[in-house]
């Protein structure tokens, strides 16, 4: 016979206490990791973040900044396609295609080095302030 300790913990754990807690803070790190990005593809492209979340394609400029943002939150942070694509208000499809843009356009050297130094500042920046899951490696 049990002796209730464990479900009456498991009951406490899921009415409210820890359970909502821990999804409320996940989702405040999620959300505090993506604007991470956002703060930092804006200012290395010297643009407001509102022209990250823009509703329409905007410049080209805008429009790449935007691509390596989506790209970053995926493979640097590990997001999901469906959630980058709800943060920046666009399609799961448009998300794949800025990460195939990235890749594409990371041929050319100018563009690869600035790629590969926000991911180093993103992936440093990640160790010092943890705000997200880690990545699997």
């Amino acid at each position: 016979m049990e002796t209730g300790l464990n479900t009456e913990y498991g009951e406490i754990f899921r009415r409210g206490g820890v359970e909502e807690k821990a999804r409320a803070s996940t989702a405040g790190a999620s959300i505090a990791a993506l604007e991470l990005v956002d703060e930092l593809v804006a200012r290395t492209y010297r643009l407001p973040r509102s022209a990250l979340h823009a509703g329409t394609r905007c410049r080209k400029s805008v429009a790449f900044a935007r691509q390596v943002a989506m790209y970053l939150c995926h493979v640097c942070l590990s997001y999901p396609l469906k959630d980058i694509a709800g943060h920046y208000q666009r399609d799961r499809t448009t998300v794949a295609y800025a990460c195939r843009v990235v890749e594409d356009r990371r041929e050319d050297e100018e563009t690869e080095l600035l790629i590969n130094s926000l991911e180093s500042a993103l992936e440093t920046i990640m160790l010092v302030t943890p705000l997200t899951r880690k990545r699997a490696r």
